[in-house]
């Protein structure tokens, strides 16, 4: 196992979130009606954003276990990647309730939605900066 290992799971991880944005949620809002994409959606980012901890904490794990030499900044890199998505998921249930409260909710809704895009946009600009990097 070498750092090029750990790229191959940073890769994987970059490019699940580049074919959800550029595939999966075009495709949803332009196939479903808005309940059914909700619907499709709730079963959906659970799973997405456990997925991606999963692969940032394997990474992390083979790091150590097989010794392999990262740099600081590398380093910093999958762990702020694992973070943001570990926040993105405990921000799951605010962003449905906010949805859930219809009109009354619509702010907090955009206003959760916009942080949770833009923590996955850095999540991904963070992944193409380490795969860039190595």
């Amino acid at each position: 196992m070498s750092i090029y290992g750990i790229t191959v799971l940073i890769s994987i991880w970059v490019g699940v979130i580049v074919f959800f944005s550029a595939i999966i949620a075009p495709t949803v809002f332009k196939t479903l009606d808005e309940k059914s994409a909700g619907v499709f959606l709730r079963a959906f980012f659970p799973k997405y954003y456990l997925f991606a901890i999963v692969i940032g904490l394997a990474a992390l794990a083979l790091i150590m276990i097989f010794d392999i030499k990262v740099s600081n900044i590398l380093y910093i890199a999958i762990v702020s990647m694992t973070i943001l998505s570990i926040i993105s998921r405990f921000m799951i249930p605010m962003i449905n309730n906010a949805r859930d409260m219809g009109e009354k909710g619509k702010e907090k809704f955009n206003r959760l939605h916009m942080l949770s895009v833009s923590l996955n946009v850095i999540t991904l600009v963070i992944g193409l900066f380490f795969i860039y990097k190595v």
